[in-house]
């Protein structure tokens, strides 16, 4: 009975050892995992910020290109609405057939 209870006890001690080794290892892998958790953050907010610097740069652009084409629309309206209000001036009248530049 005594071999039993050694045995036991052996196979407590393997048993308790075995689940210590697995706890330590696991909280290694946890803090690995916690750390790789804070690299990915990291860079995903890097990646947040230059994407919104290029969001922003791009709104600049557009609001420049919207003034732009604004400013354009105003000057093809003023062209056309001084067309439609100024005659056209008569074209020169033709030169007698006989007379030249020259004289």
């Amino acid at each position: 009975m005594d071999a039993n209870l050694a045995g036991f006890v052996a196979l407590a001690a393997l048993i308790l050892g075995l689940f210590a080794w697995l706890r330590q290892d696991i909280r290694a892998l946890r803090g690995e995992m916690h750390g790789l958790r804070d690299e990915v953050n990291g860079r995903i907010d890097a990646l947040r910020d230059e994407m919104s610097g290029r969001i922003d740069a791009l709104r600049d652009g557009m609001g420049e290109l919207r003034e732009r084409v604004a400013r354009i629309e105003g000057l093809l309206e003023a062209v056309f609405m001084r067309r439609d209000l100024t005659p056209l001036p008569d074209p020169p009248a033709p030169e007698p057939p006989g007379k030249s530049e020259a004289a």
